[in-house]
């Protein structure tokens, strides 16, 4: 999500042409040579349960924060908080990028990435920013294969509002699910080209069947489209659709019969400076993986129990304070070791689990 959202400031830019015609603003906002050195970016994804007796309430998923640029090619000064809430608890964690430097924090303490990760995370950043841009000139967008103009069908002029400190022209449309279906493809194609991580089996993308399965399963798409009156740079764009819930997924989840889904990203304060400042006192990074891990294990026992799972028993106390007390000081730091001898592999970190209930 740092190196997408990272490559999406520069995504935006200057155009110029009618601003009555709805179809021609979309081309110049998802056209062209666009440049945004500074700003605020957000994204928030929303999930609203519908019928379910456990899941009551939003499920909500949000990243963002500052970022100033630092030149073609560099990994951009950034400071974002990744945040999710649901049924009743919250956590948050920060992500900050010096453009040489990365740092997390966790329930109020900082932690310096190790530098293999950091130049990892650099990495990634370089080679999608050198993908070729694709053939309809559509930025940053089109590097990661998705193309709003095939897919954006009908739109209409909402009106005039203000939006993130800009007067912007409001543009609502309806979607062809199968040709977005089709981009999200490619972005999963290109993700597993260049080695993000869980998108190895993806190489080839989905299969045709499993793509039209989900493009007959979108009930009522639609995107709206805010974009700046004078400069035509998109200020705002927010997806929603509906997905019905069936069979023994609806079961699972206490009875629900769809969900709405809701995606927003929103640009503030573009050109204003940023200013991105280090943590002054940062902790050894295997406690921050010792805590992340002991922190997931027992949101995962407590979403477990929300949902009538037999798998756990976690507390309902799971939240942003939680902290790896599952075990003695002795058992979290075999946990820590042994978290930092898996090297990255998921399975082998799932294996140290068993280390924070051994008591030592």
């Amino acid at each position: 999500m740092v190196v997408l959202a990272s490559l999406g400031v520069a995504a935006c830019g200057r155009s110029a042409g009618s601003s009555g015609d709805p179809n021609a603003l979309l081309s110049q906002t998802f056209s062209g040579t666009h440049k945004v050195t500074s700003g605020v970016l957000n994204l928030t994804l929303t999930i609203n349960p519908s019928g379910s007796s456990t899941l009551n309430g939003p499920i909500t998923l949000s990243f963002g924060g500052p970022f100033q640029t630092r030149g073609a090619g560099k990994l951009p000064e950034s400071n974002f908080t990744a945040s999710a809430s649901a049924l009743g608890h919250s956590v948050s964690l920060g992500i900050l990028s010096t453009g040489t430097n990365g740092y997390v924090t966790l329930q109020g303490s900082s932690y310096r990435m190790p530098q293999a990760t950091f130049q990892k995370l650099e990495s990634s950043f370089a080679q999608l920013a050198s993908l070729p841009g694709g053939g309809n000139g559509s930025g940053s967008l089109g590097k990661l294969g998705i193309q709003p103009l095939h897919w954006l069908t009908h739109p209409t002029i909402v009106g005039t509002e203000n939006v993130g400190g800009a007067q912007t022209t409001h543009i609502h449309a309806g979607v062809n699910v199968p040709a977005l279906v089709n981009d999200l493809n490619t972005l999963l194609e290109k993700a597993s080209s260049l080695g993000v991580s869980g998108t190895s089996s993806l190489k080839s993308g989905l299969p045709p069947a499993t793509r039209a399965r989900i493009a007959a399963s979108i009930e009522n798409p639609s995107v709206d489209v805010w974009t700046g009156k004078d400069d035509k740079t998109i200020r705002k764009l927010t997806v929603a659709l509906t997905v019905p819930v069936t069979g023994n997924t609806s079961t699972q989840l206490g009875g629900m019969t769809s969900a709405d889904i809701t995606l927003t990203m929103q640009y503030s304060n573009l050109g204003a400076p940023q200013t991105i400042t280090a943590p002054t006192t940062v902790r050894p990074f295997s406690e921050f993986q010792a805590k992340l891990a002991a922190f997931l294990q027992a949101l995962q026992s407590a979403a477990g129990g929300a949902l009538g799972s037999s798998g756990g028993t976690g507390s309902s106390g799971a939240g942003a304070n939680t902290s790896p007390s599952t075990g003695s000081a002795s058992s979290v730091q075999k946990y820590s070791q042994c978290i930092q001898q898996a090297g990255g592999d998921v399975s082998k970190m799932q294996q140290c689990a068993s280390l924070l209930s051994s008591g030592g």
